[in-house]
């Protein structure tokens, strides 16, 4: 199963992030501000507007692979311990780390406040 999140890069990574990811047509916002942006095209940086300072973050949206083991943040659980059921609010948490006999699903709490449904029945969901 993949999923979309978002990363706060600082610009060596944002680069990094940009030639190892073919990046091409993209450009990236520092923290929403239109004055500080970089362009990449064709797998390579071709310019920086506005002042970059050392400090400065980028957030990109990246799409990765997880497994039950990968450690996430926003990770809810849905359980029925007989007493009806409940909702766990987890950070930093695999599906691993948190199941147990009463975990019926895992969902991953979206920046919208939705959320998506990823584990039930004792498998990831495709």
């Amino acid at each position: 199963m993949k999923i979309k999140t978002k990363k706060q890069l600082n610009l060596p990574q944002l680069i990094e992030w940009g030639f190892e990811n073919d990046v091409t047509g993209s450009i990236v916002s520092y923290d929403r501000a239109e004055a500080k942006r970089i362009r990449f095209e064709i797998g390579i940086l071709v310019s920086i507007h506005g002042d970059i300072h050392k400090g400065d973050t980028f957030t990109v949206e990246v799409e990765e692979e997880i497994t039950e083991d990968t450690k996430l943040d926003g990770l809810v659980e849905l359980g029925d311990d007989g007493a009806g059921e409940d909702f766990f609010f987890s950070r930093g948490l695999s599906i691993n780390d948190c199941k147990d006999e009463c975990t019926q699903a895992f969902y991953i709490l979206n920046d919208d406040l939705t959320m998506t449904l990823i584990w039930r029945d004792g498998k990831l969901v495709e």
